[in-house]
C-alpha cells in the first residue's frame, strides 16, 4: 500500500476522532486526577486538624503542668502550620488562577 495514502487516511481519522478522545480524557480522566489529588489533601489535612483538636482538647483537662505546657506550645505551633500551609495555597492559587486568567 502507498505510504502517502496510508499517512492521509491516518490524519483524516485522527482529526475525525481525537476531539472526541480529548473530550473522553478531560470528561472521565481529568475529574478524576483532581479528586484524587483533592482527597488525598484533604486527608492529610483532616488529621493535622484531628491531631491538632486532640492536643487542645487535652489542654485544660491535663494536670501536670510541663505536659499542660506541652500540649499548648505543640497546638500553637500546629496551628501556625495551618496558617502557614493556607496562606501558601492561597497565594500559590491567585498566582495560578492569573495564569490561566
Amino acid at each position: 500500500m502507498n505510504t502517502k495514502i496510508l499517512t492521509e487516511a491516518i490524519k483524516a481519522i485522527l482529526a475525525l476522532t481525537l476531539p472526541f478522545i480529548k473530550q473522553l480524557i478531560e470528561s472521565k480522566v481529568v475529574p478524576t486526577l483532581k479528586r484524587k489529588a483533592y482527597e488525598a489533601i484533604d486527608k492529610k489535612v483532616d488529621k493535622l486538624i484531628t491531631d491538632l483538636a486532640q492536643n487542645a482538647g487535652k489542654i485544660k483537662d491535663e494536670e501536670n503542668s510541663k505536659k499542660r505546657l506541652a500540649y499548648i506550645e505543640g497546638t500553637k505551633l500546629g496551628v501556625e502550620t495551618l496558617r502557614a500551609i493556607s496562606n501558601k495555597l492561597g497565594q500559590a492559587a491567585d498566582e495560578i488562577e492569573k495564569a490561566v486568567n
